[in-house]
């Protein structure tokens, strides 16, 4: 009976450790970079043989290889994963995201942030960015926002992130007069800006980290003072709130 039960106890305990090892030792989430492709010849030729619409945009080709999941290629709109094998790159999966072509009069465009950001060990997301700039009488703006879609294994993707702030950056004439200028002392716009880094948590949370920054000229009118903010949201994957709660001012989305 009592060997038994010491059979019993080692197995609950090399389950349990089992257990431990996994979860303490489970790889970190890391977000993976795109880089310009550095592919020979017959690997270009045998990936485009696979994945014709890539070898439209050869030039514009960005690669990303990751020991176990072999690698990946984007190109425009398009994300390709294949396997690597003693024969060479096979065709795993890939994805198609329609982006707007540039509008030069709307001063608008569309783009894929080049990098991979992981949901848990096996699934990624990308992010689709649309770009806007306005100008107005001795200032601008320039601005970013962000939609993520996951990348599902049926090549379809799925958007669960809509139009977030990703940065911005803005300046405001605050010199109107020749005293204005001499008060300013050179520094004749108000200019503040937001940034966004994502760090990944766990599986299936993020944390948002956002930055701002207010530069206030001394020839302003506005009334405000010059400012320096963060704040780190932890963001849920499976339920993701509609937008992030940052201050209105942090959020500037462009003119009415």
């Amino acid at each position: 009976m009592f060997k038994n039960n010491n059979r019993l106890s080692r197995a609950i305990f090399t389950a349990v450790l089992s257990c431990m090892s996994v979860s303490t030792f489970a790889a970190p989430l890391q977000i993976l970079e795109f880089k310009k492709a550095q592919l020979s010849q017959p690997e270009q030729k045998q990936l485009c043989e696979q994945a014709k619409d890539l070898c439209t945009q050869q030039a514009k080709w960005l690669s990303l290889k990751i020991t176990d999941q072999g690698l990946w290629l984007l190109s425009e709109g398009n994300i390709v994963q294949f396997n690597r094998s003693s024969s060479g790159f096979k065709l795993l999966k890939q994805w198609h995201i329609p982006l707007a072509p540039a509008e030069e009069m709307a001063r608008s465009g569309q783009y894929i942030f080049p990098k991979l950001f992981p949901m848990d060990q096996n699934r990624y997301a990308i992010a689709v960015i649309d770009t806007f700039s306005e100008m107005y009488s001795g200032g601008g703006a320039g601005i970013e926002r962000a939609s993520f879609y996951e990348l599902k294994d049926s090549g379809k993707t799925h958007r669960f992130i809509e139009n977030y702030p990703f940065s911005f950056n803005r300046m405001i004439r605050a010199c109107f007069s020749e005293q204005d200028y001499e008060n300013s002392k050179g520094n004749c716009h108000d200019e503040d800006g937001l940034s966004l880094d994502i760090r990944p948590i766990k599986p299936m949370l993020w944390q948002f980290r956002y930055r701002y920054n207010l530069d206030v000229s001394p020839a302003s009118d506005s009334g405000e003072k010059s400012f320096k903010g963060s704040r780190n949201l932890n963001i849920d994957l499976k339920k993701v709130p509609k937008q992030p709660n940052i201050p209105a001012s942090w959020d500037y989305a462009g003119m009415e």
